[in-house]
């Protein structure tokens, strides 16, 4: 039995908003859609700011494709230095305050969702990266 693809709409928006190109055509007789999720961006910008009282990253989730050469660019909008960290992908840097640093990512893996985190302060609310295949 095929089940249609469905993103909760808050993925699919933030998908939308980051300008991604979300492509899913028709599907074969195994079920599997012909069309994937197209990424070539170099670089990904994320925030590290203070909403509502409380630290976060925005976006909270980053969809990538697999592969390598990716860049994320992160800028802390906030007055203290701030960690971000993806333990599985052995990531962790000190991000300045009030600056832009970038972080390469090492290779990325179809399939895999990562834990992104402030490593300074637990309290803080965490983020996610979807490794999705790519076309």
């Amino acid at each position: 039995m095929h089940l249609p693809l469905r993103l909760p709409g808050a993925v699919l928006a933030a998908l939308l908003l980051a300008g991604c190109n979300l492509s899913v055509g028709n599907t074969t007789g195994t079920g599997a859609p012909q069309g994937a999720f197209g990424d070539d961006r170099e670089k990904v910008e994320m925030l590290s700011a203070a909403v509502g009282g409380k630290n976060v990253f925005l976006p909270g989730t980053v969809v990538l494709t697999a592969g390598t050469g990716r860049v994320l660019s992160l800028f802390n909008t906030t007055g203290e230095p701030h960690g971000f960290a993806i333990p599985a992908l052995g990531v962790q840097e000190v991000l300045p305050a009030g600056e832009e640093f970038a972080v390469e990512l090492p290779a990325l893996v179809a399939g895999q969702i990562h834990e992104i985190r402030c490593h300074l302060h637990p309290s803080h609310r965490g983020a996610a990266l979807v490794v999705l295949a790519g076309e």
